[in-house]
């Protein structure tokens, strides 16, 4: 231990329960309440605006389709037209001028009823784009969910992780504790010389220094968890899942199958393909005829004498656009470019998800290899710590060989902490990414 930093530790060391003092007179502004994985996704998917977006997304789609389905049946107008004139108007004939129209107010309403009877199907393409983009709409809703679930679960482990640091943390500096207060009664008895408490004292202060780093850091947790969940991030909760647990069985085949099927994402870019397809079928329809039928009943107008005329009209027209300089050929080829570009995206996705899949299962098996290791070491780390401290109170260990095993046992506990929250959040990778969320 280099001497220079002894008292420095050290100081810390007596000045660290004045801080915790400090700390602990302050009022608490919000009461920790229990909270489970389940409910922390439920709160998300209530308040996240991410996934409260999507949903919006939705609801603009549906609204969509029910517009573009509203041309299938016959639209009913109802007008009025109302005129007054300051003379009336004459007529001059041989004989003189003699009145054309005794009113000089007319009012004339009618009621008529419009329907396209045949539009070449672009009314039914314009239905298939929007329900196409309702199906995309839908996909996003799925995928914001599965992502707002991910996010939730990796700030929730993310969390719980920071707090068995923090466990560690504390532990270690209650064995520190205990190693300062061993060297004090030895340094009484006369069995160790003064460097071996000092070397223990400035073990406590930098014990007591990560251990405030780590409950930092547990705040910093909180305040991300309060923010993935949409709530103020002066929120806090006491965490009810565990950290460590048995690691599901994956089957790699499984998952790809999974992924393809049920990606939100993946089924985006194929309901983009079946709107570029109904596009296609659009642009082509712009060069058949058009034919619309009318019928309406109302007062005439213009009225030459006062009172009501009814008129009953029915009329059919058709228009046929003959030749366009070519915008028509041109909407039909931007369409089928539209088309092939949506295709390529769909595929350029399918391998990208397979990838993202394979990868995310590796990293599984990964942190679940590591997890198991950091156990092992956990426990040679603990048997180590108790030969030190039992050669050490023997008077046959150092300080310096008990410091070490100290050292070990705390970096092999805080191992074991990482790769359990490594590997929970490597589960929830995976499944977000075979579209199990």
């Amino acid at each position: 231990m280099n001497k220079r930093l002894v008292i420095p530790l050290a100081l810390a060391a007596m000045l660290l329960p004045f801080g915790a003092l400090r700390a602990a007179t302050t009022p608490a502004t919000v009461s920790a309440q229990p909270l489970s994985l389940d409910a922390a996704v439920k709160i998300a998917l209530m308040q996240n605006n991410s996934y409260r977006s999507a949903a919006v997304g939705v609801d603009a789609a549906r609204a969509t389709l029910g517009e573009a389905e509203a041309p299938l049946l016959p639209g009913v107008a109802l007008q009025d037209s109302y005129q007054s004139v300051s003379t009336v108007a004459k007529l001059s004939t041989p004989i003189g001028a003699l009145p054309f129209s005794a009113v000089n107010a007319t009012n004339s309403p009618i009621l008529a009823m419009q329907y396209t009877l045949f539009d070449g199907g672009i009314r039914n393409a314009h239905v298939g784009q929007a329900a196409a983009g309702l199906s995309a709409a839908e996909s996003q809703l799925v995928q914001a969910r599965g992502a707002t679930i991910a996010a939730v679960s990796q700030a929730y482990f993310g969390v719980l992780t920071a707090e068995r640091m923090n466990s560690v943390a504390r532990r270690a500096v209650e064995v520190a504790r205990q190693h300062e207060q061993q060297a004090e009664l030895f340094l009484k008895n006369g069995t160790i010389p003064r460097a071996d408490l000092l070397r223990a004292q400035a073990e406590l202060a930098k014990e007591n220094v990560r251990a405030i780093g780590a409950a930092g850091a547990v705040k910093l947790a909180e305040n991300q968890l309060d923010m993935v969940l949409g709530v103020p991030l002066t929120n806090r909760y006491v965490l009810t899942d565990p950290l460590g647990l048995a690691p599901p069985a994956f089957h790699l085949s499984n998952l790809l199958t999974t992924a393809l099927a049920r990606r939100g994402d993946l089924e985006a870019a194929r309901a983009a393909v079946r709107a570029a397809r109904k596009g296609i079928a659009a642009a082509k329809a712009s060069r058949a005829p058009q034919v619309n039928a009318v019928i309406s009943d109302g007062n005439t107008q213009p009225a030459v004498v006062g009172g009501y005329h009814n008129q009953f009209s029915i009329g059919l027209t058709a228009v046929w656009t003959l030749f366009d300089n070519g915008y028509s050929k041109n909407g039909i080829a931007l369409a089928e470019d539209g088309l092939k570009q949506a295709q390529l995206g769909v595929a350029q996705l399918q391998d990208g998800v397979e990838l993202q899949v394979r990868q995310a299962f590796l990293r599984e098996e990964i942190a679940a290899s590591q997890v198991e290791a950091a156990r092992k070491l956990v426990a040679v780390s603990d048997e180590t710590l108790r030969l030190a401290e039992v050669r050490y109170r023997g008077g046959v260990g150092t300080e310096l060989e008990l410091e070490d095993a100290d050292l070990g046992d705390r970096a092999a506990r805080e191992t074991l902490a990482r790769a359990e929250g490594d590997l929970r959040v490597a589960i929830v990778e995976l499944r977000f990414n075979a579209g199990l969320l």
